[in-house]
């Protein structure tokens, strides 16, 4: 949920959320709640797994790990895309090993050579006909509910989900003036963070931690200074200080700004949670997203991506590097206190926590991590 919408959804900022208990220390280490999130949560909610643009072909897949399940995405002959439990139906091999390519018009298993169409259907079974009793028709590769939104790639491991844009919501048209389904990848970065996912999220949805660790930024962002990540008058987007226009430690950069950006737009900070678990970071002249994606109750995969204008991308001079060596010192800096505050969860003396009101974003993403979540 996009921080500013929900701001213009609400009451005034003056009313304060009080004081509540956080979620219980346990949450955010017991295996046993980690194997509840992820048949409730990981397992019914879309995720998203990328960008349209690492499958431009017919045939190209990727491989995604969602919470322990190999699932394959790929461009079928028409040029739609498709998921698959990336397993076959004979004796259950894994069909794609690697995690990205090219398949050559089927999808052939290493093991026994059953090879399905890139539309899942089983074509080729060797050494075993219709005579000995199988009906190819049968065996289809089992099949991934999957979706788009401006570029991106979901996948939704439920039989019968929900349409994608009712998770969404707001944040399916709040920044369509981005237009991000026409940007491209220009960087992309995978690191392991020692932390539970939901530290990593509710970490992004305060700024009570910025003025003590991230000094550089709060330079940039004078409204995070006051320990808030939303204006005083409630409105659309965070202000960058006075001449920048951008993330980086001069806040400025030779990368354009976006084109079609309004023009308010170009001296603001935007932010989105995207529930369970997309980070997405809007500046005047790129989109930063992050896909946390838990590898055990206390570990976390976190792949970031940096959005450009593929005009501004195709230029001799272009040039970023300014722009994400600044958002990975922001990270670097967000990685420490999230995996400090991992080995804190685990003390004997801790229960809980409490949120004051300037944490009330946090807490609502808590509200809604419980009702996804359930009893138990």
């Amino acid at each position: 949920m996009s921080i500013e919408a929900d701001v213009r959804r609400r009451a005034p900022r003056t009313e304060s959320v009080g004081l509540h208990p956080t979620l219980p220390a346990e949450d955010y280490y017991a295996p046993e709640v980690f194997e509840i999130e992820r048949e409730r949560i990981f397992f019914r909610h879309w995720l998203c797994v990328g960008r349209e643009e690492a499958i431009p072909n017919p045939g190209d897949y990727v491989v995604r790990d969602v919470v322990g399940e190999s699932v394959l995405i790929l461009r079928d002959r028409s040029n739609a895309i498709r998921a698959f439990y990336n397993v076959c139906r004979h004796r259950g091999s894994r069909l794609c090993s690697k995690p990205a390519g090219n398949l050559p018009g089927v999808i052939q298993c290493p093991y026994h050579a059953w090879t399905y169409t890139l539309e899942g259907n089983l074509v080729g079974t060797p050494n075993v006909s219709e005579a000995d009793g199988l009906d190819r028709s049968e065996y289809p590769l089992h099949p991934v509910a999957v979706d788009r939104w401006d570029g991106f790639v979901f996948v939704n491991l439920s039989p019968e989900p929900a349409p994608l844009r009712e998770q969404l919501g707001s944040d399916a048209t709040d920044f369509a003036r981005y237009r991000l389904g026409t940007l491209r990848v220009g960087h992309r970065v995978e690191s392991v963070v020692e932390a539970n996912w939901k530290i990593l999220v509710e970490n992004y949805c305060e700024c009570l931690h910025c003025p003590t660790v991230h000094p550089e930024l709060v330079d940039l962002v004078p409204t995070f200074k006051r320990g808030v990540i939303v204006e005083e008058d409630g409105g659309p987007g965070v202000r960058l200080r006075k001449g920048a226009t951008t993330w980086t430690r001069t806040g400025r950069s030779n990368v354009p700004p976006f084109p079609w950006l309004p023009e308010e737009d170009r001296s603001l900070y935007h932010g989105m949670a995207i529930f369970p678990n997309v980070l997405v970071d809007l500046l005047p002249d790129v989109v930063r997203t992050e896909v946390l994606w838990p590898l055990g109750p206390e570990r976390t995969l976190a792949v970031r991506e940096w959005l450009f204008d593929p005009d501004a991308i195709a230029r001799p001079d272009f040039d970023a590097t300014d722009i994400i060596e600044f958002h990975d010192l922001v990270d670097g800096q967000d990685v420490a206190v999230c995996e400090n505050a991992q080995k804190g969860v685990r003390s004997r003396a801790y229960r809980h926590g409490v949120y004051p009101p300037q944490d009330r974003f946090v807490y609502e993403f808590n509200e809604r991590y419980r009702r996804a979540r359930g009893p138990g």
